[in-house]
């Protein structure tokens, strides 16, 4: 699978929350685009998060819903592909890069799905870990209308889709979703192809965790498997072994420094990524960015 890097303005925005720069900065006008990724599924891709269409005799079905400014040609992009009505939105967490259009989507007739933690956090102001970046309630018609608490199998257009909760990793309302027929898996933000992921620890988020969920999918995944991560390109389960290294030599040498007491200014100024930045700190989270926000997993209380 091609791994070239993201567009950084896009992959800005759905990290660290800058929708309006990456909108203003966009030229020409951001466009939904959908890739084939098995009989009638799509990977679509835009600003925010990478979403999955399925499409079949049952409706339309999407994984994620992208910034609400988006919603229109979100809805554009399903038109093309089917005339069949969008049923249902599966969440794959809270972020408003993934959940921005689920009001919008809900009123075009959609039943918005997740897991019952991203309810929670959609309903009350929280603070993204690391950033300090303030994100209101969500209006009850944005919110998920049916919830699940560990596992939900849809099945949907003669396929099985397999939806299940992680521990948390990401965030403490993560689901993987699982396509059997087309054996395509959407992993959310557990999987940033190709780059520095944002955990987010206020959350429940920790590096632990994204270890953890990684080798989840990695269960789930065979050779032929493909996956569509949060963010970047389509990938395979050998890149995201790649990904599983990496985030477990960063635990490694964040944790060291731990151990010997350093502060968090400390650990940050000794580039414990140092070595891994040329692959992955370029395009996601700035190395330093990344490097404080695994230690604030590791410290909290």
């Amino acid at each position: 699978m091609n791994t070239t890097r993201v567009q950084i303005p896009r992959l800005l925005a759905g990290v660290l929350g800058l929708c309006a720069v990456a909108f203003a900065q966009e030229r020409p006008p951001i466009e939904i685009r959908a890739l084939p990724v098995g009989p009638d599924l799509f990977m679509l891709t835009g600003a925010g998060g990478n979403l999955c269409l399925a499409i079949g005799e049952d409706g339309a079905l999407l994984v994620d819903s992208e910034y609400g400014q988006l919603s229109p040609k979100v809805l554009a992009a399903i038109a093309e592909k089917t005339d069949k009505p969008l049923r249902f939105v599966v969440n794959t967490h809270w972020h408003f890069d993934h959940v921005g259009g689920n009001q919008a989507l809900a009123e075009a007739g959609a039943v918005v799905v997740a897991h019952e933690n991203v309810r929670k956090r959609m309903s009350a102001e929280q603070v993204l870990g690391g950033l300090g970046r303030r994100i209101p309630p969500s209006p009850a018609a944005a919110l998920p209308k049916l919830t699940f608490a560990g596992a939900l199998t849809l099945h949907w257009n003669g396929d099985e889709i397999r939806i299940t909760h992680l521990e948390p990793a990401h965030t403490d309302g993560d689901s993987i979703v699982y396509f059997s027929k087309a054996n395509v898996l959407h992993a959310g933000d557990v999987y940033f192809n190709g780059v520095y992921p944002f955990i987010d620890v206020n959350a429940g988020g920790s590096i632990d965790g994204m270890i953890a969920a990684v080798d989840r999918l990695l269960e789930r995944a065979d050779a032929d498997t493909k996956i569509i991560p949060g963010h970047g390109p389509l990938s395979t389960p050998d890149e995201l072994r790649q990904y599983r290294q990496m985030l477990a030599a960063v635990r490694e040498h964040v944790q060291a420094l731990v151990k010997e007491g350093k502060s968090r200014d400390e650990v940050v100024a000794a580039r414990p990524t140092r070595n891994l930045d040329e692959k992955w700190g370029r395009g996601g989270l700035e190395p330093d960015a990344f490097t404080g926000i695994v230690y604030d997993g590791m410290t909290k209380r």
